[in-house]
């Protein structure tokens, strides 16, 4: 191996971490805020759809591209609206654990419609690669927060929304890094 060829190497790995560290810093200070202004109806709905894009903002500013392309970071915003409708209605009908199990529904509709929708907006993201992280994203996220929750479901809006969507966004990160074309 010539010394070009492990410095590229070497530069690649150390983009795809950066890339997932920054997607996963840019959700988790989103989801916090979400959290923090649970409260206020339209800021967290706000919130709740600017989750979506953070991800790929996260990454464009790894790779130095910070607004470069608008239209993966439109595509996160749209892709999360099934989010907030999701998070929203069960909370209007309900108070009790019937909230949880429609946001589970909701989030695995929105992490299917999301790369979808991000992948045919971006001309360097394959849509199947997009959706084969952010399930991954979504598995390896349900398990840290269920795991930082435990058996109080209290915690579960809290810390661990914030851990779910911080290991989401930097999975997908890492997926947006490795996978560009």
């Amino acid at each position: 191996m010539t010394i070009l060829t492990a410095t590229s190497v070497a530069q690649t790995n150390t983009e795809r971490w950066r890339a997932s560290l920054y997607a996963a810093l840019a959700a988790a200070v989103v989801a916090l805020l979400m959290v923090l202004l649970k409260g206020v109806p339209v800021i967290g709905a706000l919130l709740g759809i600017v989750i979506g894009a953070a991800p790929i903002v996260g990454y464009d500013y790894a790779r130095g591209a910070l607004g470069g392309s608008w239209k993966p970071v439109i595509g996160g915003l749209i892709g999360n609206v099934l989010f907030v409708i999701g998070v929203a209605l069960p909370g209007v009908f309900t108070t009790d654990f019937g909230f949880v199990v429609t946001g589970l529904v909701i989030s695995l509709l929105t992490t299917i419609i999301w790369p979808i929708v991000v992948g045919a907006m971006s001309a360097n993201q394959s849509i199947w690669r997009l959706l084969l992280a952010s399930i991954i994203g979504l598995i390896l996220g349900y398990i840290v927060a269920f795991i930082a929750a435990g058996q109080n479901p209290t915690s579960w809006p809290g810390i661990s929304a914030i851990l779910f969507w911080a290991v989401w966004g930097g999975t997908v990160g890492a997926a947006l890094s490795a996978w560009s074309k």
